[in-house]
């Protein structure tokens, strides 16, 4: 048996009604929206092992930095320690402590997959901590709402950012693209799970309403600027195929319809924004 089939197979194993939560989603039809290129599509392709253009390999990099799920980035697995923690400490029942369990399995296979893909391309970063950079991932997490925000906002972000994956001109991230979208998004559906039980109560549902003001900007701000100078580079390349505000927006409209159907307003999008 290979290394994921073996993972498949515990995957199996871990199955429950809830768990995957992409399992409903996608049994609905894509639930993600349809990005639109801008421009024509490159025509570069690079798999493991190819010389690379310098420019090239540099902006895959830098973009493999953000995304800092990696067995070898010790921060990384910071962040999965930290998540255990809040299970332990914050978690409503045995059932959601579980459900964490199963989300930091998940993550710990995407650290295995984006780990031999960094290997490949440069043995020694895919040994480099780097530390999450974006303030999203430092706000502060005192609450069971604040947690699930955390799931629904951020996983989703990397659920986006795989779907325009899918058309990357660096065949091993597109190669794995469609599964890391699939479990991100699942990972962002238990978030909303984890909301729509704290919303069920008045003092819940209040804490959620507050809170929203917190999370939904720092959302937005993790697909940076609008008008950064290394987007046109990132499509010349075949590495994105949307801009940052394209992507945004997409992003913007999926979750202020869920928001919208937890019975909230959707915050003011410049609100306390950092990076417009």
């Amino acid at each position: 048996m290979s290394e994921m089939d073996t993972i498949r197979d515990a995957e199996e194993r871990g199955r429950t009604d809830l768990w995957p939560f992409w399992r409903k989603a996608y049994a609905q039809g894509d639930p993600l929206p349809a990005f639109t290129s801008i421009g024509p599509r490159a025509q570069f392709s690079f798999d493991e092992g190819d010389p690379l253009p310098e420019e090239y390999k540099g902006l895959l990099l830098r973009m493999l930095r953000h995304e800092g799920e990696r067995a070898g980035n010790k921060s990384f697995l910071g962040l999965m320690a930290t998540c255990l923690d809040l299970a332990e400490t914050l978690y409503p029942g045995r059932e959601t402590k579980l459900l964490k369990s199963e989300y930091v399995a998940e993550e710990l296979k995407h650290a295995i997959m984006f780990h031999r893909l960094a290997v490949g391309l440069e043995r020694d970063f895919a040994l480099r901590d780097v530390p999450y950079a974006h303030y999203s991932f430092h706000l502060p997490r005192e609450t069971w709402a604040d947690d699930a925000y955390f799931h629904f906002f951020v996983d989703l972000n990397g659920a986006f950012h795989s779907r325009d994956w899918r058309e990357s001109s660096y065949v091993p991230l597109r190669q794995m693209a469609a599964t890391v979208e699939r479990d991100e998004l699942g990972h962002s559906e238990m978030g909303y799970y984890f909301l729509r039980q704290i919303c069920a109560e008045a003092r819940g549902k209040e804490l959620a309403r507050r809170l929203l003001a917190k999370w939904y900007p720092a959302a937005l701000d993790m697909f940076g600027r609008s008008d950064s100078p290394n987007v046109p580079k990132f499509i010349h390349w075949g590495l994105k195929t949307v801009g940052n505000a394209e992507i945004r927006e997409l992003y913007k409209g999926y979750v202020d319809r869920k928001i919208e159907a937890l019975g909230f307003d959707v915050p003011d999008e410049r609100k306390n924004r950092r990076f417009l």
